[in-house]
């Protein structure tokens, strides 16, 4: 059965690149969505539709939408290899040791670039939140330059839950003071890593990072901030599509 797969994987692969070889457009900022087939929370989740389209589309369908025409796929699966080829999107093996349940996704992109020497940004996007904003991408990318270059952008919410911490059987606050607790207004919250998406320089992807001291962050909003991770999290976000919420929270 892995044979088969495997070469019915490599059969899709041979077939974007067919179809794909005038039209898709190379460069030096690249798209790179990283779907393995393996999901345990969720099976296939990359498959999963919100709104009747499938996440993986719908990430795609972000970044071209955001002036992103460099778009990758990295898959392990053929059945997410077919629903980016119905995009016209290019499709990348993933390898086996990149896809694994431990395997961390800056292995994945460093894999890509290395099999894509011209590119010196890397966009890495999450198709697990299906809410993300094309003008939210395209601002962080411009923003990666604009107004000083940075090494890095990455998504993140602004949270004003008051955080603790867990030493044994005791706790202590971790954003705040006891005995001064803030009124919501009285300061700017902290920041949260959405995970939606990661802008980084070819160098520190080299170097097995994402991020390092020179970074900066593009905020999102309400239901930007969805990250799809259980069958819960499918049912909110197409509830919250249904319901038109999707965009009045996401502003």
């Amino acid at each position: 059965m892995f044979v088969f797969v495997s070469n019915l994987l490599d059969q899709i692969i041979l077939l974007s690149m067919r179809r794909n070889c005038s039209a898709q457009v190379f460069g030096r900022t690249a798209v790179l969505i990283l779907a393995r087939g393996g999901s345990k929370g969720v099976r296939l989740k990359n498959l999963q539709t919100v709104g009747g389209l499938s996440l993986i589309s719908r990430a795609i369908k972000t970044s071209k939408e955001a002036g992103l025409h460099d778009v990758t796929v990295s898959t392990d699966h053929p059945l997410i290899a077919l629903e980016a080829l119905k995009t016209g999107t290019a499709i990348f093996r993933r390898s086996h040791i990149t896809a694994v349940d431990w395997a961390p996704s800056i292995w994945g992109a460093a894999e890509f670039i290395s099999r894509r020497p011209e590119v010196t940004v890397l966009v890495l996007i999450q198709a697990t939140s299906p809410f993300l904003k094309p003008k939210r991408l395209e601002d962080a990318v411009r923003k990666l330059n604009l107004p000083i270059a940075y090494d890095c952008v990455f998504s993140a919410l602004r949270s004003y839950k008051l955080r603790w911490h867990q030493h044994g059987n005791t706790f202590s606050p971790i954003n705040f003071d006891i005995h001064a607790r803030p009124r919501r207004q009285d300061w700017n919250g902290n920041l949260i890593e959405t995970g939606a998406f990661y802008i980084s320089r070819r160098h520190l992807i080299e170097n097995g990072l994402f991020q390092n001291n020179n970074c900066t962050i593009e905020e999102v909003f309400g239901a930007e901030s969805l990250e799809v991770d259980t069958y819960y999290d499918l049912q909110v976000a197409n509830a919250l599509l249904r319901s038109n919420l999707a965009d009045v929270l996401g502003n």
